[in-house]
């Protein structure tokens, strides 16, 4: 009986998602070339060089291309993705505005929590009058260490950290609902420090109604972020490395209270964008900001001797007329993330729905 292609291909998958991946090292004598071509992620992995040395770069290479069974646990997108842990360049490149897995299509991703992340929160909720630092050391949370794969625009959030808002910090959320205030352990620990930052700036009682708002960060495990009609509601957010930020309202009898407003303040948000770049947890890689939101604040920053260098970080994408969009790397480091690769460049990625995020609100 003749056997199709088809099924081999199948019967592959299924070793490669419950077979160790001890199987594709080249001292295993299980291993054969024969499996390659049906792989072509594996075979990019130049097989015959493969170590099975548990320090081997080869093997965390493979974990991002390979292990299907950990991205099905973590990537909310797999499915959509043809089985694939990071979906092909071209369905990146298709016209129009994508859209997200049916799947996604929901006002709220909180069902999507592991049970470290709810007890993280437990923990934290328990005492709000504590450094939410503090909670960190727990031993339950050392386990979060973040690891963001695939693209901004691609990707999904393994062990992502939510944020937290304490009388400590100042910050509030735009949408708490939507359980979308997960990220990275460097951008957690950035806004959580930024907004202890904005807290010892005005931490009077005329100063009470001032906040760090923050909108969207990524899902627990991130993933897309479904929009009106199935489109996506962000190009990015899906690797906890983006978040948006409200502008930073001190004056003129307004509150920025858990809204995002046009209302932009150019020595106030100047303050904390300079803040925001002396951070030590994470480099700041891109800032989106609308073009004559840009020329405002230029007026005010330009005799500033930091202006010549961090406005080449600031860039112009429509959609960004009420809060800034920050994207971070992996680690801390200069502004523009000089030692990491460069994302992808944000015309393809940035083009956020103004209806959904607010942008008639003032």
């Amino acid at each position: 009986m003749a056997i199709s292609s088809k099924f081999i291909y199948k019967l592959v998958l299924l070793v490669i998602v419950f077979c160790p991946r001890d199987l594709f090292c080249q001292e295993n004598p299980s291993f054969h070339p024969s499996l390659s071509p049906f792989f072509p992620s594996i075979q990019s992995l130049a097989v015959e060089n493969l170590s099975c040395d548990p320090d081997s770069p080869f093997l965390e290479r493979l974990s991002l291309s390979a292990d299907l069974a950990f991205c099905a646990q973590w990537n909310p997108d797999f499915v959509f993705n043809g089985h694939h842990c990071c979906p092909r360049k071209s369905t990146l490149k298709s016209k129009g505005r994508p859209r997200c897995s049916p799947r996604r299509a929901k006002s709220s991703y909180c069902e999507e929590m592991t049970e470290v992340q709810k007890k993280y929160i437990e923990l934290a909720n328990l005492d709000q009058g504590k450094d939410i630092t503090a909670i960190i050391n727990h031993e339950l949370l050392k386990k979060l260490t973040f690891q963001a794969f695939c693209e901004v625009n691609s990707g999904f959030l393994v062990n992502g950290r939510p944020l937290l808002s304490s009388l400590m910090n100042k910050i509030e959320f735009k949408s708490p609902q939507k359980c979308t205030y997960f990220g990275t352990n460097a951008m957690i620990d950035m806004l959580d420090w930024l907004g202890k930052e904005v807290h010892k700036e005005y931490f009077s009682e005329q100063f009470s109604d001032v906040k760090l708002v923050i909108g969207d960060i990524s899902a627990p495990r991130g993933g897309c972020l479904s929009g009106r009609g199935g489109r996506r509601g962000h190009r990015s957010h899906t690797t906890g490395q983006d978040v948006d930020l409200g502008f930073l309202l001190v004056k003129g009898g307004k509150s920025s209270t858990g809204r995002f407003h046009q209302v932009f303040d150019a020595q106030t948000n100047w303050w904390l964008l300079k803040k925001l770049f002396q951070n030590p947890y994470a480099c700041i890689q891109k800032i989106f900001l609308d073009r004559k939101l840009i020329q405002k604040l230029a007026h005010f920053a330009k005799a500033d001797p930091k202006w010549s260098d961090l406005k080449k970080i600031i860039k112009h994408v429509r959609g960004h007329r009420n809060h800034f969009h920050i994207r971070i790397g992996n680690a801390a480091g200069k502004p523009g993330c000089p030692s990491e690769p460069a994302s992808l460049d944000e015309e393809d990625v940035e083009e956020e729905e103004e209806e959904l995020l607010g942008l008639v609100t003032k």
